[in-house]
């Protein structure tokens, strides 16, 4: 992979990290959900690129256990507020 590539990878995922950590820290639930969902997926991208460029054998497998445990806390967390939720 060219080195530049590389270097713009990093960089748009580091500027959509802070973007999702922007949104985690709102006081709204579907913010913090959505933010939430959006570092996996910013964290699995960054494993698999560091993973494919330093050789990491491990790396694609965890990636792929933060892929499937991001949805999963997300559900579990809807859950949670769903049952504190008097209304319904």
């Amino acid at each position: 992979m060219n080195e530049y590539v590389l270097y713009f990878t990093m960089f748009s995922l580091m500027i959509g990290a802070l973007s999702s950590l922007k949104l985690c820290f709102h006081r709204n639930t579907s913010n913090v959900l959505i933010g939430e969902g959006l570092m996996a997926i910013i964290i699995a991208t960054f494993l698999v690129v560091l993973s494919q460029e330093f050789n990491i054998p491990f790396g694609e497998t965890v990636a792929l256990l933060i892929i499937v445990a991001g949805p999963v806390g997300t559900i579990a967390f809807s859950m949670v507020m769903r049952k504190g939720d008097k209304n319904k």
